[in-house]
């Protein structure tokens, strides 16, 4: 039994577990994860539900606090729902605080639910483990010259390696393809979205004079 109580705070620990409150004509949200809960419940009235649906995107406002929400196409087919919550409170003195907090829901199981095609009555709740964020998309290297430059460098082998942990970890990119800048040790790259689209930019290092202190940057 102790084993079964530690896994479910494990899981707790990387996941956002979303209650949602279904009533006629809205639906409200409040959230619960490892940095606390959020300050209020967020209603959402189930009109703006269906604007979505044709619109892919909606903002939103309750009291002090905004949603953004956003319907994509995940890895896989399935839709997903982002949602990025600023939630603000009275601070005093005409002031106000408050954090950013961006959570992913399956789509369909929520739309169904909050339709009330499942069954459910006015007033009842369901919770939802939010999706935990996707892996990266593949890295792939159509390069002649510049990568192996950069292999054949440990500082810069280390540093290009360090940078790509740290980026690319965009959602919604099945893969990213680098191929050889002009510039030294650099790359342009193409990352292709699930939805057949793509974003082009360039993976550079800047102060290649210097291998001690170059860093990488990338641009868009």
């Amino acid at each position: 039994m102790q084993e079964h109580i530690t896994e479910t705070r494990w899981i707790m620990n990387n996941r956002t577990m979303t209650t949602v409150y279904v009533d006629r004509d809205s639906i409200s949200l409040k959230t619960r994860s490892r940095s606390g809960c959020s300050p209020q419940h967020f209603i959402i009235l189930k009109k703006e539900l269906q604007r979505l649906e044709e619109k892919k995107y909606l903002i939103t406002k309750d009291i002090h606090s905004y949603a953004e929400l956003r319907l994509c196409d995940a890895v896989g087919g399935a839709k997903v729902l982002e949602f990025s919550f600023t939630w603000l409170k009275d601070a005093g003195r005409d002031s106000v605080s408050g954090y950013t907090e961006r959570i992913r829901l399956p789509y369909e199981p929520f739309r169904s639910y909050a339709a009330g095609e499942k069954e459910n009555i006015d007033g009842t709740r369901w919770r939802l483990l939010s999706i935990p964020e996707q892996s990266r998309p593949k890295l792939e290297f159509h390069s002649r010259k510049n990568l192996k430059a950069v292999v054949e460098n440990p500082i810069l082998r280390h540093k290009l390696g360090k940078f790509l942990d740290q980026h690319f970890n965009w959602y919604n990119y099945e893969r990213i393809v680098l191929t050889d800048d002009y510039l030294p040790y650099s790359f342009f790259f193409e990352g292709y979205m699930v939805q057949g689209t793509k974003t082009c930019g360039g993976v550079i290092l800047h102060g290649e004079e210097d291998i001690q202190t170059a860093k990488y940057g990338i641009h868009t």
